[in-house]
């Protein structure tokens, strides 16, 4: 007997929203783990939206959306500034893949907002898999023998555990916001693995001494403690004196044992606080954005411009001018595609966060917070770590992001960020009108 579509779009539902919520913490074991893990729950989210009208209805309407809209305005930009790029084909190799990513977060996000069950079961997947993986990663930075080489496979790489997570640190910050929010969106015992997210991904980033997801991780504290105080209006007073304190407390620290300290020879801020290496590596990323402020050297060029491979004078002869990327997303997309390829990218996260806040001091939605959250860690760690164009660090935005914003649709009928109202659809595949709701639940 031939199971019935219902049942197929079921099964095929529930696998993709398992490698969903598994692929994230799966960074703990290498890029190729996490990206196998997404490309198989796309190929499922894609299957479901071939089958369901209403998945397919909401994956339409998310398309045509006001953030879709911005979204393709920054596409446009980058694609005006390609013919100026230092390597035409190169750039227009790379924004096109990260438009492709975008569009594949799409029909993923279409399954969860639509599948009630197959959602919370990434939500507990994921709660299950970050304390796991958190787990592995502890117990391996603090000396136990062969877990991560087990984990990662017959041929481990020959870097050190340290270093070989120190990337997975980030991913843990980042999920930080998300388990804290799936385990009290499940509630019971699940809320509680949840609250091990924060601690743990503290343990391992202090371990892996990344300080950019320090960064990412104190800037998310920051964020939440703020809107919690404005949203709920109460310790404000508490909040601005403890705000006041800190900074005044960290300048009498400088003033006292860094004010003497001179700095290195072209540098321009405290080692301490920013390493030479990467300030050199600012310094002539901006020289390079001056050079064609408006379009930029091309997406993904900066580190093939003459002059990126050579030695820094005074530092190791290791040490590039851009070894690989800036290390700051502002400066390589500025760099790269110039005001006119920076400037929509900042209207579309001005956009997110703005409607983030508006609906958590509405609603006091604990999603919106984690929204916030996360778009503050994750791009205040950008400012100091990987390329943007990293594969793996754009989809753990993107994924991320959507779980997310799947959920604010539950009940609403709508695409994420109060987008296109999406009709609903009959079992027999008839819309019916839509919903009047106007945003996210």
């Amino acid at each position: 007997m031939t199971p019935k579509p219902a049942n197929w779009m079921q099964k095929l539902a529930t696998f993709s929203a398992v490698m969903v919520g598994a692929a994230l913490p799966l960074r703990a074991l290498g890029v190729s783990t996490q990206q196998a893990a997404l490309a198989l729950a796309l190929l499922g989210a894609l299957a479901v939206v071939g089958i369901d009208t209403r998945a397919r209805a909401h994956a339409k309407a998310a398309l045509i959306s006001p953030l879709s809209v911005l979204i393709m305005g920054v596409f446009t930009a980058w694609a005006f500034t390609v013919p100026f790029s230092f390597s035409p084909l190169g750039s227009l190799k790379i924004g096109g893949r990260t438009a492709l990513f975008l569009l594949a977060t799409v029909p993923i996000w279409a399954v969860l907002a639509t599948q009630d069950k197959p959602r919370l079961l990434a939500c507990k997947v994921l709660v299950g898999a970050t304390f796991a993986l958190n787990l592995v990663a502890i117990v391996s930075l603090n000396g136990l023998p062969g877990v991560l080489t087990f984990l990662q496979g017959p041929w481990p790489s020959p870097t050190t555990t340290h270093y070989a997570l120190k990337a997975f640190a980030d991913a843990a910050m980042c999920l930080v916001p998300v388990a804290l929010w799936a385990g009290r969106r499940l509630g019971g015992a699940w809320r509680w693995w949840g609250y091990t997210s924060a601690p743990m991904a503290v343990a391992v980033l202090v371990q892996t001494t990344n300080r950019s997801a320090l960064a990412g991780f104190l800037a998310m504290a920051i964020v939440v403690m703020v809107q919690s105080a404005l949203a709920y209006r109460r310790h404000i007073k508490t909040l601005f004196g403890l705000l006041v304190a800190t900074v005044s407390a960290g300048s009498l620290w400088l003033y006292t044992k860094e004010a003497s300290r001179p700095l290195i020879a072209g540098t321009y801020a405290p080692d301490w606080l920013i390493d030479p290496h990467r300030q050199f590596i600012w310094a002539f990323t901006f020289k390079k954005f001056l050079d064609h402020p408006w379009v930029g050297n091309g997406i993904d060029q900066i580190n093939r411009l003459p002059g990126a491979s050579d030695s820094i004078p005074g530092l190791s002869q290791a040490a590039q001018y851009v070894p690989s990327h800036p290390h700051n997303w502002v400066l390589e997309i500025l760099s790269e595609t110039g005001v006119i390829g920076l400037t929509p990218v900042l209207i579309v996260l001005g956009f997110i966060t703005w409607k983030a806040i508006q609906h958590h001091r509405e609603t006091h939605s604990e999603r919106a917070l984690a929204q916030l959250a996360l778009i503050a860690g994750f791009w205040s760690s950008a400012l100091f770590n990987f390329s943007i164009w990293a594969v793996w660090w754009e989809l753990t935005f993107f994924v991320l992001y959507a779980l997310l914003a799947a959920d604010g649709s539950r009940t609403s009928g709508t695409s994420p960020c109060d987008t296109t109202k999406v009709p609903t659809t009959s079992r027999r595949g008839h819309s019916s009108p839509p919903s009047s709701a106007t945003g996210p639940a």
